[in-house]
């Protein structure tokens, strides 16, 4: 049996004990606690002689006018994603999420295409450069859901436009590098329903896996 002298003594250990641990854990960067808030899937989808296939943003892929695209996205774990095109002619675009207060309610589970199903969009003349402006965040960006609102409200008023983009380059703003190294290519597999039942498609798409912020150009050759 203990001795009074002997418990107390145990006692003053586990408290030093606890208090070590307290002082480490408040010395651990947060970046290591959290270090994938970001994750999710993402392709941009060209019609080919082989179906539908990712195109590949290791450098500016060729599309052509009149090619069908769609596009691909999922989220991997509970993180904010949002989606623009800003096209040959410069008109803005919000393509993702599709309706104002998207995650007031949580976030979405499986695979979005864009459009659904079997349906694709093209793009028409001029040629040029058409640019689509990518974000993950862990943070829930209320600032840039709130100047979409408003520009899906107006979406002629080029001064709405021109608030959204400059929004949208500060986000932007030294995030290419990290958000290139934050990236993975691999084959995916994404069943999807249709009219005429399920079906599946196979194609390359881009993992994400990053830390608090992911902001990304991905730019396509129009001709």
């Amino acid at each position: 049996m203990k001795t009074t002298k002997e418990l107390r003594l145990e006692n003053w250990r586990w408290q030093v004990c606890l208090s070590l641990m307290a002082a480490l854990c408040a010395l651990l960067p947060y970046r290591i606690v959290s270090a994938a808030d970001v994750s999710f899937r993402w392709s941009v989808l060209a019609d080919s002689t082989e179906g539908m296939q990712g195109l590949d943003f290791s450098g500016s892929p060729i599309v052509f006018s009149g090619t069908g695209l769609q596009i691909y996205i999922e989220h991997l774990k509970n993180c904010h994603i949002y989606l623009f095109l800003l096209d040959s002619g410069q008109n803005l675009t919000p393509l993702y999420p599709a309706e104002n207060g998207y995650y007031n309610y949580g976030f979405p589970r499986g695979p979005k295409l864009i459009p659904p199903g079997d349906q694709s969009f093209t793009f028409v003349p001029p040629a040029g450069t058409e640019t689509l402006l990518l974000i993950g965040s862990a943070e829930r960006q209320f600032q840039l859901e709130k100047l979409t609102e408003e520009f899906d409200k107006n979406p002629d008023q080029m001064g709405q436009q021109k608030l959204l983009l400059d929004l949208l380059e500060t986000i932007l703003k030294d995030q290419e590098k990290n958000a290139r190294a934050a990236e993975r290519r691999k084959q995916v597999s994404v069943k999807y329903k249709t009219a005429e039942g399920i079906k599946e498609k196979q194609f390359q798409a881009t993992k994400v896996t990053i830390s608090d912020l992911y902001a990304r150009r991905l730019l396509i050759d129009h001709r």
